[in-house]
């Protein structure tokens, strides 16, 4: 199974070590894209290449970088047309603009795909951002939700 992921939390290499996990499951090929840095209000977080063996770790241009709900990955219906995964999976909210263009660009190719989210209780966010959940929730195929 083809799994591309796309994550800036990925980039801090404490956070790679889930990616070789991953990578270590016979049946998988992991392709992961971050992005060379995220300008963070608190100052601005670097890639690290601290846990990469096993899965390719590709390093992506962002727009709108620092800006939480708005940024996302110009190249990435490339990359999903050079990969063919099986699942593209986004670790991001179900609101957030990278994840609302990363999965119509997966139905449009084709892919199922999934999202992450820390956000487990039920909200009513404002538009835009109440527009992008609810197009992904009706889009997507899978979801996964972290709970402290």
């Amino acid at each position: 199974m083809r799994v591309l992921m796309v994550s800036k939390a990925c980039l801090v290499g404490a956070y790679q070590t889930k990616l070789e996990a991953i990578a270590r499951c016979d049946d998988v090929e992991l392709q992961v894209i971050v992005p060379p840095r995220w300008d963070d209000p608190a100052g601005s977080v670097l890639l690290e290449r601290g846990h990469t063996e096993g899965y390719s770790l590709l390093v992506d241009p962002m727009r709108f970088n620092g800006h939480y709900h708005f940024h996302y990955y110009p190249r990435l219906p490339r990359r999903i047309r050079a990969f063919r995964p099986h699942i593209l999976h986004m670790d991001e909210e179900p609101y957030n603009l990278a994840t609302w263009l990363a999965v119509r660009e997966a139905r449009r190719q084709g892919v199922k795909s999934l999202f992450f989210s820390w956000q487990n209780i039920h909200q009513n966010y404002p538009f835009p951002f109440s527009r992008l959940e609810k197009q992904v929730l009706e889009w997507v195929d899978y979801a996964i939700m972290g709970n402290a």
